[in-house]
């Protein structure tokens, strides 16, 4: 059944990132339920089975290959770019600056010169780093001077989407989502469930801030409703699910597992995390993430459901739900 009532159908849309977690589940989405022509890049196909078998055209790109890139978009008319380098504690500066930027920058003009009416750049909540206050809507000034690698490289990638398409005809408009969970997620879901299974510590200090999830389909439903709304271009807009503190959002993936997510005291985690940033202990933990767990920030969608119509349709509860049966299905968990 469509969910935007046909409005996508026969459309042609390029999706960046398709073997990915997002790109794929969007990928699917569109062709099944909303009829689309959809045409998917990525670097490893045969990750996605699911994707090509929902009849859409996969095929391998790298982003930095331009004449690959300007082929793949002659006809298209909606580009959904989720593709990004998503390695938080091993990307390089220069990984992140040539992937998340400079072909991001490359892959607009390049839409642009197509004739693609409208680009949706799938940014992050990261962008605006360690919030500064504790309403964070979309006028909150991003930070791109902040520690983390993958966050600053997001919001300097998002200041370079708006600069570089001021000079251009196209559309465009911004996504950022939280932390997105569900089937087939790696970092939100897969780890975290492979983390609590070993004892690690996923709750730092009292727990009491909030985490910032969104469920798949709840973020898909917003990509779609970005690429079609007049209201859209022009515009960034959150997509996060109502905020759950830490030992909500862990206690469901402790229940799944029998076992009780791990907390050390905050100061033990600081410790931790300055030895992983100055030794390069490989962790994904740094001292501004860190700061994420005791605030509780929120991340209105209210921008999203005024303009875009937007409303989250599957609850906590119910995405956690999907998500167990997934990972059972899976083999991450015990039937």
């Amino acid at each position: 059944m469509s969910y935007l009532n046909g409005k996508l159908n026969e459309k042609r849309v390029l999706v960046t990132g398709a073997t990915g977690f997002i790109g794929g589940r969007l990928a699917q989405r569109l062709a099944v339920e909303e009829g689309a022509l959809v045409t998917g890049t990525g670097r490893q196909l045969d990750k996605v089975p699911f994707v090509r078998e929902a009849g859409v055209d996969l095929q391998k790109a790298d982003l930095r290959d331009t004449a690959v890139l300007r082929q793949l978009l002659t006809g298209q008319e909606i580009v959904i770019h989720s593709a990004a380098l998503l390695s938080k504690h091993r990307a390089s500066e220069e990984e992140a600056r040539q992937v998340n930027i400079a072909a991001t920058q490359d892959l607009l003009r390049l839409a642009d010169e197509a004739g693609v009416q409208r680009f949706v750049h799938i940014g992050s909540t990261n962008a605006y780093g360690p919030p500064q206050r504790l309403l964070v809507d979309e006028s909150h000034p991003l930070n791109t001077k902040q520690r983390d690698t993958y966050g600053r490289s997001k919001a300097v990638g998002e200041e370079a989407v708006w600069e570089t398409a001021a000079g251009l005809d196209l559309e465009v408009a911004v996504a950022r989502p939280g932390m997105v969970y569900g089937p087939r997620a790696s970092s939100w879901t897969i780890k975290m469930v492979e983390a609590i299974q070993k004892g690690l510590p996923v709750i730092f200090g009292a727990g009491d801030g909030y985490a910032l999830p969104v469920y798949i389909d709840n973020l898909v439903d917003g990509l779609m409703l970005t690429a079609v709304s007049p209201q859209a271009p022009g515009e960034s807009f959150n997509f996060v699910d109502p905020p759950v503190d830490w030992h909500t959002f862990f206690g469901y993936y402790g229940a799944m597992c029998g076992k009780k997510p791990r907390r050390i005291p905050m100061w033990a985690a600081n410790i931790l995390a300055f030895a992983s940033e100055k030794m390069d202990l490989k962790l994904p933990l740094t001292r501004d993430r860190l700061k994420y767990y005791v605030q509780k920030a929120v991340f209105p969608t209210t921008k999203a459901e005024k303009r875009l119509g937007y409303a989250a349709r599957l609850s906590i509860d119910e995405g956690m739900r999907q998500t167990e049966r997934w990972l059972r299905a899976a083999g991450y968990l015990g039937n």
